[in-house]
């Protein structure tokens, strides 16, 4: 695989139209689910579908589509929903923007993006609920020899972007190893289609970067890479990192479509773990370079089904909350788990007073 095809993914919107692939079988898989998990909601959960039938619009990063597809085939008519893409955003941080402008209802973003962009307020949202865990690579070029994360130290790093999650999530694991990740390597921002021949080159020493794109740069034919760190395994691995935030408006005027929109994108994170393979067969044809057993192969490396809600999720969003702390972007004197509180709803209960939400996210 070469590296244009590998980085030029994240520059294209993955769209899943009409039938997938999976046939009768995948469609029975998703009804059982489907079946399942409303049973479970119609058990445990105060906040229902209604039956009404809504469109909606969300805003969703170019690069982590595989959630949103399956629910689109599978999930969201069952909750009669139309959901629409808006904007093409290609990273967490613009889908964010589309929902700010009200391109959007809500958004798909990285947990670590999200703090970051509501620590300067004027966000009017709140995090709903997780949808897949974290599949960040740190890939260092296998001439360096390096064998741990503390021997990164006056490296060149190359990020697509300096905004991006996958920066901040690496630098939250130098710094708990005595690394200043501001100091200590230099971030390259560079092109997507120059990493590989930058790295053969050794004009760069390592990337930072997360599904699929890192799996391809580590997998590809003669890559110059192995990975030093990643997400996808221990703690990290069990934690979500893409999560839905939906707007304040949405949640205060509808709360029955708000309920919907997560049950049907829940029920989408839990089929991919049931059918990893079905999943990787949706997706083919839709990742450039990747054929489904390369699909599933990755697919195998991650840990599927996390997508947390209540108070799972503000147990996950606080410690987030600690991570971004030792970046110094939230103030100390921040109360970690009072601060996911407000930052995190819980779409499937009614309990938390619309009026007492504030008007804008940010810490105080």
């Amino acid at each position: 695989m070469g590296s244009r095809s590998a980085w030029g993914l994240s520059r294209r919107r993955v769209l899943i139209a009409g039938a997938g692939a999976g046939g009768a079988a995948a469609l029975a898989g998703g009804l059982a689910v489907r079946h399942r998990l409303h049973h479970q909601a119609v058990t445990h959960h105060k906040v229902l579908p209604d039956g009404r039938f809504r469109r909606l619009a969300l805003s969703w990063p170019s690069s982590n589509m595989l959630v949103f597809a399956v629910a689109r085939q599978h999930f969201f008519a069952a909750y009669n929903l139309d959901v629409a893409l808006v904007g093409g955003a290609r990273s967490g941080r613009a889908a964010i923007a589309d929902m700010v402008a009200g391109r959007a209802v809500g958004a798909a973003s990285p947990i670590l993006t999200w703090l970051d962009v509501m620590r300067l307020g004027g966000v009017q949202a709140r995090l709903v609920s997780g949808l897949q865990s974290g599949t960040f690579r740190l890939l260092v070029r296998r001439k360096l020899k390096v064998v741990r994360l503390d021997g990164i130290a006056g490296l060149r790093i190359a990020v697509e972007d300096q905004d991006m999650a996958d920066r901040l999530f690496f630098s939250v694991m130098m710094r708990r190893k005595g690394i200043d990740p501001e100091a200590s390597v230099r971030w390259v921002t560079l092109p997507p289609e120059q990493v590989m021949d930058a790295a053969r080159a050794g004009e760069i020493d390592a990337v930072a970067a997360h599904d699929p794109l890192a799996w391809q740069l580590l997998h590809g034919t003669d890559s110059p890479f192995f990975e030093l760190a990643n997400s996808t395994t221990g703690h990290y691995g069990e934690r979500a990192n893409l999560a839905l935030g939906l707007s304040d408006s949405l949640l205060q005027s509808d709360p029955a479509a708000a309920a919907a929109l997560v049950m049907a994108l829940r029920a989408a994170s839990d089929w991919i773990k049931a059918h990893p393979d079905q999943a990787a067969s949706l997706m083919t044809g839709q990742i450039p370079g990747m054929e489904t057993g390369d699909i599933l192969s990755m697919l195998r490396h991650e840990t599927l089904g996390i997508s947390p809600v209540g108070n799972d999720l503000r147990v996950q969003v606080a410690q987030y909350v600690d991570e971004m702390k030792l970046l110094g972007r939230v103030p100390d004197t921040v109360g970690s788990s009072a601060y996911a509180k407000r930052v995190c709803a819980n779409a499937l209960v009614t309990d938390t007073p619309a009026a007492l939400w504030p008007q804008a996210v940010g810490p105080t």
